[in-house]
């Protein structure tokens, strides 16, 4: 039986899509971490091929796939993709298969059509965008190292400065403080910077504090709402940087804010993010994902295999679909 695979490998868990080629889903999948930079290679790879395997087994069809779309966490540098690619062939899950960041198959499950700019906000950060013609330009997305400032443990890290510059005197008084203490369980500042300092606080913890700043800042704390804001700044800048490198200024470009941040109570950050974009690119759309990246990653397959896509096949992958992967 000829069937296509999508997979989206990210920091904390992988998910897999099996289809046929008409877009009927016959199996979903889901596994742990697949990115190698922070679990090594051969727990990313068993992860994917755990993923792949409960989806078929779902669907009760045989590895491998036709053909097979790999949206990866830690695809980064060339040698990622050669790493990656090297083992992820050795492992027979697609008789041809394609490895993509994981940035490009989020994009492609929030954009209308193949070309368009992504930004994705989670835990980390990145941005990424393709030109009507095919081309690409994708930030590094290496963290620090490469310039980034953005992603859910910034916000969590953002949050934690300002709570002790609060409690110090070099910063406003916030209700972040009161907020994040009461979350961690703590009674004071000071024990909250002694559990960051002996790694008290796990990386699950501090994630949890994004929602907090949304919720203080929505209550019209000013500390909060200026941490929102430069990360919209941030967002858009980063969005308009790749809109410049493909030359779509001019445009009715996408840009599709992927990401649980983006998410967040309240419009401020979306709104700091429209207003910056708009400067740049007027006639730019900002939307949220339809779907799951996992979905990007299987019309991407999709479409290697069939070339555009009619509407049949895609109403027959929206009517197929776990509720879980919309939205």
């Amino acid at each position: 039986m000829s069937f296509v695979l999508g997979v989206d490998a990210g920091n904390s868990k992988t998910f897999a899509l099996v289809v046929e080629t008409s877009g009927r889903v016959l199996g979903f999948g889901r596994a742990g971490p697949g990115n190698h930079q922070t679990v090594g290679l051969a727990r990313a790879l068993a992860e994917i091929q755990r993923a792949c395997e409960a989806a078929c087994g779902e669907a009760g069809v045989q590895l491998p796939a036709t053909f097979g779309v790999f949206g990866v966490a830690g695809a980064d540098l060339p040698e990622d993709f050669e790493l990656l690619g090297e083992g992820l062939r050795k492992l027979n899950l697609a008789r041809h298969l394609r490895v993509e960041n994981d940035t490009l198959v989020a994009l492609r499950a929030g954009a209308s059509r193949p070309w368009g700019v992504v930004v994705v906000c989670g835990a980390g950060f990145n941005a990424a965008g393709i030109a009507p013609d095919g081309r690409t330009f994708r930030l590094p997305g290496l963290g620090w190292i490469s310039g980034d400032r953005g992603g859910g443990l910034f916000l969590a890290q953002e949050a934690v400065r300002h709570v002790a510059r609060a409690w110090d005197g070099r910063g406003e008084p916030t209700l972040l403080t009161s907020l994040v203490l009461s979350h961690l369980g703590l009674a004071s500042p000071e024990e909250l910077i002694s559990a960051l300092y002996h790694r008290g606080v796990s990386e699950e913890q501090l994630l949890g504090l994004v929602p907090l700043v949304f919720e203080a800042a929505w209550h019209g704390d000013g500390v909060a709402q200026g941490i929102l804001i430069r990360l919209g700044k941030e967002v858009g800048i980063s969005a308009t940087t790749v809109i410049r490198r493909l030359g779509l200024e001019g445009t009715d470009v996408e840009v599709v804010l992927a990401g649980g941040v983006f998410r967040g109570k309240g419009p401020l950050l979306l709104d700091t993010v429209v207003q910056t974009v708009h400067r740049v690119a007027p006639k730019a759309r900002i939307v949220l994902p339809r779907y799951a990246p996992v979905v990007g990653a299987l019309l991407l397959a999709l479409e290697t295999l069939k070339g555009v896509l009619d509407p049949g096949v895609l109403d027959n992958l929206d009517r197929s679909l776990p509720e879980s992967l919309k939205g």
